[in-house]
């Protein structure tokens, strides 16, 4: 298949974009729901003030159907007090997985040779292409570093940034901790005895948001839904209607009072864990844990797949075995002095890391020594 490589750069042309990019998504071999047109485009218009769209859009040259994209934009920065511009995908931290968008069929290392090779044209518009959470589940995350590695003028570097836990909801498939489900399961079957009603994918999506928009706030001070720009994007992220069939909002009510909530997504294959929140006054009822199992137990109906995301967490390991990883790729120019300033700070910083320098650091301020045999 002979590929045609456009370059969009303009909010108009990615507005046009907007069916294709979903058909796209919804056609790949490992879609996830953060790669959806509307997490993209609302997240730039409300959170990307100042940058410029930089999205690489790769097309069957006979058909004119989009075989893959790479959903980029361009930040310019300082490092040591010299400008930088870094292609990075337009959605940064809010997005647990991102990653280029290949339509399945197509081959990927083709479709990403083809995109590396127009930015390595047009690599006079950026000095760094810094890639975060693309996931090891999706063998394009692989195709790239290999094809990055293949131009000899180019450094790369990888690093293994979050484990990500999914669980297989089909009997039989998943290992769990059976001792500690049983006990949270107890749980969640003596909660109606004591006043308490679970409530999972509730129907009235609109009248709970602001409630669990104030509890999320209260439950995590820095919270993206406390922030404006962040908290602007979630509001017309839940408001468009791209995403109207993909949100779930589950609760714990007790006596019309929300006591545990969770906001996530669906697809046709997956649930997504990802905004959990309580009312500490709570907390002894283990309200957090009840609803989490009556998510999972909930999904295992519809779904096969229930997706617990970025960070692992001990009770996420209580569900599955199953560990993916979240890596972040840089590439760039061997001879980029400004590329050089960029990269300084961070592997100095995850060199004394390793070194266990902040936390000797921490319990020499604390006073702490550590404990002898």
């Amino acid at each position: 298949m002979a590929l045609s490589v456009e370059l969009v750069t303009s909010v108009e042309a990615f507005e046009r974009l907007r069916t294709e990019w979903n058909e796209l998504a919804d056609a790949m071999e490992f879609p996830e729901i953060f790669y959806r047109w509307e997490w993209s485009f609302l997240f730039f218009r409300h959170c990307r003030a100042g940058d410029g769209l930089f999205i690489v859009v790769a097309r069957n040259a006979a058909t004119g159907r989009i075989a893959a994209l790479a959903p980029l934009c361009l930040r310019r920065t300082r490092s040591f007090g010299i400008g930088v511009t870094v292609a990075e995908t337009i959605v940064a931290g809010l997005a647990d997985y991102q990653n280029f968008l290949v339509r399945a069929g197509v081959h990927r290392g083709r479709a990403v040779n083809a995109i590396l090779d127009f930015l390595r044209v047009h690599a006079d518009r950026w000095h760094v292409l810094d890639l975060q959470q693309f996931c090891s589940r999706d063998p394009t995350t692989f195709q790239i570093v290999n094809a990055a590695q293949a131009h000899h003028d180019w450094t790369v570097r990888t690093h293994m940034l979050t484990p990500v836990a999914v669980r297989d909801l089909r009997p039989g498939r998943a290992i769990e901790d059976t001792g500690r489900l049983r006990r949270i399961r107890r749980r969640l079957e003596a909660l109606p005895a004591r006043g308490l009603e679970v409530r999972v994918a509730c129907s009235d999506f609109e009248t709970l948001w602001p409630a669990f928009r104030a509890l999320h706030i209260r439950t995590w001070p820095g919270s993206p839904l406390g922030r404006e720009k962040d908290g602007k994007f979630f509001e017309a992220l839940v408001a468009s209607e791209g995403m109207r069939g993909h949100l779930d909002l589950s609760v714990v009510m007790s006596e019309g009072k929300i006591a545990a909530a969770h906001f996530g997504f669906i697809d046709d294959r997956k649930a997504y864990y990802y905004m959990p929140a309580r009312d500490r006054a709570f907390r002894r009822d283990r309200v957090g844990a009840v609803l989490l199992l009556a998510l999972v137990d909930h999904y295992a109906k519809t779904r096969t797949k229930f997706d617990f995301m970025r960070t692992l967490g001990a009770y996420k390991t209580w569900y599955t075995d199953t560990i993916d990883v979240n890596y972040r790729i840089v590439i760039h120019a061997n001879a980029s002095f400004r590329a050089f300033a960029y990269g300084l700070f961070d592997v100095a910083r995850r060199f004394l890391v390793e070194l266990g320098l902040p936390r000797a650091l921490l319990r020499l301020l604390t006073g702490r020594r550590p404990a002898h045999r």
